[in-house]
């Protein structure tokens, strides 16, 4: 069976639909995709770009050749910064 969707209309200033648009660019999702989830009350997060996982991964590299202790507490940073980025504990 087709799954129906119907349409709502919201007037908006030219000001809020340029913000809400630039939002949703930042968020990786449609302009539609980014007011449901809003409507919904979710708050939908940016994604880093992958050259930011690039470099944290060079820094767990960089880690490994540390003295132990340092190497440790530079992982611990590390991942920390992953955990920040994509909305863990």
């Amino acid at each position: 069976m087709r799954k129906r969707s119907v349409g709502i209309n919201v007037r908006v200033s030219v000001t809020e639909k340029r913000k809400m648009t630039l939002m949703a660019k930042r968020c990786g999702l449609s302009l539609s995709e980014y007011l449901r989830q809003r409507t919904l009350g979710y708050e939908p997060g940016g994604h880093p770009p992958k050259e930011v996982f690039d470099v944290l991964d060079k820094i767990d590299e960089m880690a490994e050749n540390c003295q132990p202790s340092a190497g440790a507490k530079i992982t611990a940073c590390a991942d920390e910064i992953r955990d920040l980025l994509i909305g863990g504990n």
